[in-house]
């Protein structure tokens, strides 16, 4: 995978950039590749969580494996 670096961002620039990420939960690079992708037609919000979706209904659990809640719990009856 390809990376490069970004010089010479005005300050208020990285602050509006900074203020988006975290408003929408991701990372300053996530925020940057979001932008970028978006800009060069990348797939949108909706389309990314419809694949999302997509796959997330594909996906099953072995029946041996144990139910994530379950996981949960006995971690916090350990403390």
């Amino acid at each position: 995978m390809a990376a490069f670096h970004l010089r010479d961002i005005p300050d208020d620039t990285y602050a509006r950039l900074r203020e988006r990420a975290v408003r929408n939960g991701r990372s300053i690079n996530a925020e940057v590749l979001w932008i970028v992708d978006k800009e060069l037609g990348g797939p949108t919000e909706e389309e990314f969580s419809a694949r999302l979706d997509r796959l997330l209904g594909e996906w099953t659990r072995p029946a041996d494996a144990p139910a994530p809640e379950d996981l949960i719990r006995a971690d916090r009856d350990s403390r």
